[in-house]
């Protein structure tokens, strides 16, 4: 009987857990691309292309497919939003040279300044999330996240 009862309980815990962080993580994400959004520092929306210039800096190339993979968005629609910042001089396409089908994706210097610049206003800004969590918490937290997407 005391098995079903914490078979229950586990269950309950899963639901709650599982609320309070599609709540933290809705919130997290409204605040981020929300106009008055924090990261950037002001009246700024963070846009889908900014976006990949971020997740673009953290390596410096990445294949395009890739990219429609990380923001589940068609390869049509990714390559739109690649031509307007190819246009506007942040990074650069060329065909791998092993695999001939793959697009490498690059940012230019300007690409880098301006991933850099957003990064930068992100950082100086991301402790407020977590501000209510000692440093061990913190720790805690981000090893059963890691463990929730697989990295472990």
């Amino acid at each position: 009987m005391q098995n079903m009862k914490d078979m229950k309980d586990m269950s309950d815990i899963d639901e709650q857990l599982t609320g309070l962080i599609h709540d933290w993580f809705s919130k997290l994400r409204g605040q981020i691309s929300a106009g008055n959004s924090e990261f950037l520092g002001g009246n700024h929306t963070l846009l889908e292309r900014e976006r990949i210039l971020l997740t673009i800096g953290r390596d410096g190339t990445i294949v395009q497919k890739r990219l429609s993979e990380l923001f589940s968005v068609s390869p049509q629609s990714m390559s739109e939003s690649l031509s307007k910042l190819e246009n506007d001089g942040y990074i650069t396409r060329s065909k791998n040279q092993r695999d001939k089908r793959e697009i490498i994706v690059s940012l230019t210097a300007a690409g880098r300044e301006h991933s850099n610049r957003l990064a930068q206003k992100m950082r100086s800004q991301s402790h407020r999330f977590l501000e209510p969590l000692t440093y061990e918490e913190k720790k805690t937290l981000f090893l059963l996240l890691k463990k929730l997407n697989g990295r472990i």
